[in-house]
């Protein structure tokens, strides 16, 4: 019987200690953002498939030690000052005493951030008000449409995709788990066509679905 997974979903990191960082920059400032010691809105940009969204929902996790209530906001609802203020702005009295569910921090998480000109300078009174009260994250594929008032305020990191070797030994192991072994420059050269037709974290785990699927032995054949 051939063996269905969906590794993407199964093997999905839930804290910073299980996620496959690209290279060590983004490491250092995503960790240093877990300890709830930096404040300073967060600009994740990068083309699909690397991890921004996923980033945006441990980060959180990190600071508190567990999951926590998250503003989700989407972007096509930030269009004027009246939405912005609507979903971001509440009593700052209030915020100095309490946080949601007895939090360290408010977090609003914003996808795919393109905002309309006319909401921009609202947007930038927001996160200087609620800086240390919330802390708030963005996702972008396209950050240089992002107002430069906006991005001044913002810690910007780019999140590229993982290089075959950096996901090997993670693609590796999920293989192992379930119970299978393959040879090593099999896994590399699966990892590596990936890379090369169009480099996506996402395209990596359904590489490693098809491998899988193929699978017939405890022992995966060489030519896989």
């Amino acid at each position: 019987m051939k063996k269905i997974v969906d590794t993407e979903r199964k093997y999905r990191p839930t804290n910073l200690n299980e996620f496959v960082f690209p290279n060590a920059q983004v490491e250092e400032i995503v960790r240093a953002y877990g300890t709830g010691d930096i404040t300073r809105p967060l600009i994740l940009s990068g083309p699909n498939g690397t991890g921004k969204s996923l980033l945006s929902e441990i980060i959180p996790t990190a600071i508190e030690g567990f999951k926590p209530q998250v503003n989700r906001v989407k972007s096509c609802d930030l269009n004027s000052s009246t939405e912005i203020y609507s979903q971001f702005t509440r009593n700052k009295q209030f915020d100095n005493l309490y946080t949601s569910n007895n939090q360290r921090f408010n977090y609003n998480v914003i996808e795919e951030v393109n905002f309309d000109n006319k909401a921009r300078d609202a947007f930038r009174v927001v996160l200087d008000d609620y800086r240390g009260i919330d802390i708030t994250i963005m996702t972008t594929n396209e950050v240089e449409k992002i107002d430069i008032g906006i991005r001044s305020r913002c810690e910007i990191l780019h999140v590229p995709p993982c290089k075959p070797d950096v996901f090997f030994p993670y693609a590796k192991a999920i293989i192992q788990a379930e119970g299978y072994d393959i040879d090593d420059a099999a896994l590399t050269a699966a990892l590596d066509a990936v890379y090369e037709q169009r480099p996506d974290n996402r395209r990596y785990y359904q590489t490693l679905d098809e491998i899988l699927r193929k699978a017939t032995m405890p022992q995966l054949a060489a030519s896989i």
